[in-house]
């Protein structure tokens, strides 16, 4: 069974994702990293910006395909994964099969727009927005998504990722 870590950018994925993958012993897969393989730029900013969002997000769902055809990973979705029909009926699909356990990081907008402004990363802008005002939006918009999809929902706000990946991993 593969675990999927889902939440919105700035909740700790990936560094929940590594610490749990040493806990559990399986591989650690930044979904992220494999769609931006697929094209030639060198940052996810320049693939929006030569490509296009619709051409991520269709390369992000045939990579999440890919990495779903192997077992016992842990897998750190982007945020916006889940709001790709065709990944949210693959993610879906994989849950009620028994193939995939979904943990949702659960995380206020006040902490992610304090995450972001610290480390603001590769990721391009979703809104134009200023930060609180972006995560709040966007977490507004993709909670009941992420909430939907979660088989087990995690307090992101408090607690390092070290006791977030142990909680996880105590919840089998």
């Amino acid at each position: 069974m593969n675990t999927l870590l889902i939440g919105p950018r700035g909740c700790g994925k990936s560094t929940v994702g590594r610490a749990l993958s040493k806990r559990l012993g399986h591989p650690f897969v930044e979904l992220d990293e494999r769609v931006l393989a697929a094209f030639g730029e060198g940052s996810v900013r320049e693939v929006w910006s030569v490509h296009g969002e619709a051409a991520w997000r269709e390369a992000e769902s045939a990579a999440l395909v890919a990495t779903l055809a192997a077992d016992e990973q842990v897998i750190a979705l982007g945020g916006g994964t889940p709001m790709v029909a065709a990944a949210r009926q693959r993610i879906e699909a994989d849950r009620e099969a028994g193939r995939a356990r979904v943990i949702y990081l659960r995380c206020s907008s006040e902490v992610l727009a304090h995450r972001l402004a610290a480390a603001p990363g590769d990721r391009p802008s979703l809104t134009g927005a200023d930060l609180p005002e972006e995560a709040a939006t966007v977490l507004a918009a993709r909670e009941p998504v992420y909430r939907g999809l979660a088989d087990l929902e995690c307090d992101a706000d408090r607690g390092s990722p070290d006791q977030i990946a142990d909680e996880i991993a105590v919840v089998r």
